[in-house]
């Protein structure tokens, strides 16, 4: 995707603290993206391209003018749909440089702060990363890991489970 190039770009450019700083302006971009009104505005061919700018830079009140720059280079090229990637990319990258990712537990009942904590850290330990998860409830029966970006997913559901002890039954009759 063209998008790389200028996330590669601004990660030269700048200091860890400087691109965690962006990265955390830029977020609520993510979210943004999934909004029609939105779309409208950044594809919209009767939009100037400075006008486009200006809407992002007043929505997300941004004030760092190295990022301000950015969107009008992306926005000259044609690339503002791309910009949730682009904040995806970043958040990989910081993660990274720093060594630390975020990640999930899904699961039906909020599990023990304990319990979180250990799979924290035996995930980190096995992946040599320094893993922070989060805990959010789903509806589904069972427990679900995931660490976006290393590309982990690690789930146990009590459906699967019921599944593979009927089939073993089966098999051993």
């Amino acid at each position: 995707m063209g998008i790389k190039k200028y996330v590669k770009a601004l990660v030269e450019t700048t200091t860890k603290e400087h691109l965690e700083t962006i990265y955390s302006e830029l977020t609520p971009l993510v979210e943004l993206a999934k909004s029609e009104k939105y779309n409208l505005i950044i594809t919209s061919p009767l939009v100037s391209n400075d006008k486009k700018v200006e809407f992002l830079v007043e929505l997300l009140g941004i004030k760092d003018e190295k990022v301000v720059n950015l969107l009008k280079l992306i926005a000259k090229n044609d690339r503002l749909k791309e910009l949730p990637h682009a904040v995806v990319l970043l958040k990989d990258i910081i993660a990274e440089i720093t060594g630390d990712y975020k990640g999930f537990v899904y699961s039906k009942e909020a599990l023990a702060e304990s319990k979180v904590a250990e799979i924290e850290s035996k995930l980190s330990q096995k992946l040599g990363k320094n893993i922070k998860l989060t805990q959010k409830t789903t509806n589904r029966s069972g427990v679900q890991v995931y660490v976006d970006s290393l590309n982990i997913e690690i789930a146990v559901y009590e459906e699967d489970i019921k599944a593979k002890l009927i089939a073993n039954i089966i098999r051993a009759i």
